[in-house]
């Protein structure tokens, strides 16, 4: 075993990432909780168990049992929420609960192989962290450069422990920071994070920063004591792609009250995802989506906008619209206000196409309707879901996704 406070270099083998980083911002003096490290290869036996036990004891009172792998935490891939992590542990089940943060190693494996990353299989079992155990009363994470928004920082704080906001189980309060000054752009009046200790959360994440090289995503904690920095990874996700030029201008009209807030990448990656397939699904159908059409809806800071410019260009395209009129509907203005359109002669067969494609449509929507009601009742349930298999689970998922396309088709139609 080593203590946090005499890991060197020369360990970083020996005690894994996270004890590694942790071990260097407890010794440039910022607050990381007392603790020690049990490497991969340690075996605990009778004399090893005494000796655990000992170094527990020297913390005083509950650890915390957290997994420390020479694969976790790098700039290739975090590993967030592959190993275990146990909490508020008592010295009677200490050695059990290091052996279980041991055994998640093969759930880190197959992570490893899912996402393709070529890692040695011994590299994913963990050394093992064992801290001096806080008990928040508000923890998050600090994102010290904003994936959206580069010269601002991003807090996540939520009430209690910090493993909700980390696992996105719950929707955390977001501060928005200046980079630079720490000035509040955005978040809550009252949020679960007071403005002092969003305050040292902002001082603590650039000095974070500011010793490891690069942006970070730190893991923190607010105590009686203050403070406290629980982890530190570099930010593995980039920022946005550049904007496609086609995208010239955008609303958060309609879209907006239905997706409020800045959407999380699983939203992003199925709702988002779905309701886009949708989009275009009818706009084929009713045969007005333009050659190579740009996105119907896109993402810009975190949140999603309609494709206005889009939505003008399919207006266009029906006869006896004018664009201001298109723009008025997708706004919410209404159509009552706009000016009589002469349609010339040439333009009523492109009118009678439209007209006989949506009229298919619209006898067939209550199919469809009955089709995602359908679909929503043969949902699996939460126990079904429980108690399947790998291969299972993929098949429930793929029905899921089947499923959101129907409901989403049929919501846009």
């Amino acid at each position: 075993m080593i203590w946090l406070d005499e890991i060197g270099e020369a360990d970083r083998l020996h005690v894994g990432g996270k004890a590694f980083v942790l071990a260097r911002l407890r010794q440039a003096g910022l607050p990381v909780p007392d603790g020690f490290v049990v490497a991969a290869d340690e075996v605990i036996g009778e004399g090893g168990e005494t000796a655990l036990l000992s170094a527990a004891a020297r913390l005083g009172g509950r650890v915390a049992v957290r997994s420390s792998a020479l694969v976790e935490d790098t700039a290739e891939a975090s590993f967030a929420g592959q190993y275990r992590t146990l909490l508020d542990v008592s010295a009677g089940v200490l050695v059990p609960a290091v052996e279980a943060v041991r055994r998640s190693a093969e759930a880190a494996a197959g992570y490893a192989r899912v996402m393709g990353l070529a890692v040695d299989g011994s590299l994913t079992v963990p050394a093992v962290l064992v801290q001096r155990f806080v008990e928040p009363r508000a923890a998050g994470v600090v994102f010290t450069r904003h994936p959206a928004e580069p010269d601002a920082m991003l807090v996540e704080s939520h009430p209690g422990r910090g493993e909700a906001v980390v696992s996105g189980s719950v929707r955390p309060d977001r501060y928005v920071l200046d980079r630079e000054t720490g000035a509040l752009r955005e978040g809550p009046a009252t949020g679960s994070l007071p403005a002092p200790d969003l305050a040292t959360v902002f001082r603590l994440a650039r000095r974070v920063e500011d010793l490891l090289g690069g942006p970070q995503d730190v893991e923190w904690a607010v105590s009686s004591g203050g403070v406290v920095l629980l982890q530190s990874r570099p930010i593995t996700a980039g920022g946005e792609a550049p904007r496609d030029p086609r995208l010239r201008r955008l609303t958060r009209a309609n879209v907006g009250e239905v997706l409020p807030d800045p959407v999380t990448p699983l939203t992003a990656s199925t709702v988002v995802a779905l309701l886009e397939q949708a989009f275009r699904d009818v706009a084929s159908r009713a045969g007005l989506l333009p050659a190579d059409a740009p996105p119907f809806l896109v993402l810009h800071r975190g949140r999603v906008y309609l494709n206005l410019s889009l939505c003008l260009e399919i207006g266009r395209g029906l006869p006896g619209l004018a664009s201001g009129d298109v723009e008025r509907l997708v706004l919410g203005g209404g159509a009552g206000a706009a000016q009589r359109v002469r349609l010339p002669v040439s333009a009523w067969p492109r009118l009678a196409r439209v007209l006989a494609r949506l009229r298919v449509m619209a006898r067939g929507l209550p199919e469809e309707i009955a089709s995602a009601q359908q679909a929503l009742a043969r949902r699996p349930s939460r126990a079904a879901v429980a108690a399947a298999r790998a291969d299972e689970l993929a098949a429930m998922l793929e029905g899921l996704e089947r499923t959101g396309l129907l409901v989403a088709t049929a919501h846009v139609a």
